[in-house]
């Protein structure tokens, strides 16, 4: 029922159609064989300090991200994902974490499918000084509907930030590999699988820098039996930190 559905970001589309036109002309004969599309990703990703809730939950934090994919040029209603988790900080800027993951796919021409996740993950930022690295090693077990066999999944992200001229924006930059760690029977396969890359701009919201908008392209290149894949998307990222 869902996949019907329309994006409420309509004023959006011809933007996302846009992102996905000039990525086509800028691309080269040696990716003829790759499928593109269009898209609209928008998130709300939110930590919280458990600490200033209880002092005796000291060092534990939050962890909730929120996630709706529309592709064919953001018409169509693609991911759903719901990932709460908690963690605990052990060391200056490093956090290990363990959570779950609902998430919802509605293919094209296929009915929908859900998919259970655990997932373990560390995240750590290294001294630096004018600008920000942020690295997240992630382990995911997954658990599709239907299937027998479960996925194992490892993904590697580093976010680059720098500060503009203006102290309430800053130039945005990540990239995630995804790497299937076992052959299922609901069709993952050992080896790389995925990159996602991203480009745009921060806008932090309030004085205290705990709430912060982002917008920019996101490629995403997925390996396919077939064809291989790459979409195209105007991301909208609204972050949170408490």
């Amino acid at each position: 029922m869902l996949s019907g559905m329309k994006s409420p970001s309509a004023s959006l589309r011809p933007v996302a159609a846009s992102l996905a036109a000039l990525a086509l002309l800028g691309s080269s004969p040696a990716l003829a064989q790759i499928d593109h599309d269009g898209g609209l990703w928008e998130a709300v990703f939110a930590q919280a300090d458990l600490g200033k809730l209880d002092k005796n939950l000291a060092g534990f934090r939050g962890w909730l991200d929120l996630h709706a994919r529309w592709r064919e040029d953001g018409e169509t209603l693609d991911t759903t994902i719901f990932r709460p988790g908690i963690g605990y900080t052990f060391a200056e800027n490093t956090t290990a974490w363990f959570g779950y993951a609902w998430v919802e796919t509605h293919p094209a021409g296929r009915s929908s499918r859900t998919e259970d996740r655990l997932w373990q993950q560390l995240t750590w930022s290294p001294p630096s000084e004018g600008y920000k690295l942020n690295f997240r090693s992630r382990l995911e077990e997954r658990f599709v509907e239907d299937a027998d066999d479960m996925g194992w999944r490892f993904r590697q992200f580093v976010k680059y930030t720098r500060p503009l001229e203006s102290k309430e924006r800053y130039l945005s930059a990540w990239d995630e590999v995804f790497f299937d760690l076992n052959d299922t029977d609901f069709g993952q396969n050992v080896g790389l699988r995925q990159n996602r890359a991203f480009l745009g701009i921060g806008f932090f919201l309030d004085a205290e820098h705990s709430l912060a908008f982002e917008v920019g392209y996101l490629n995403q290149w997925l390996s396919r039996t077939g064809d291989d894949r790459m979409n195209h998307a105007l991301s909208i990222n609204l972050l949170l930190t408490f």
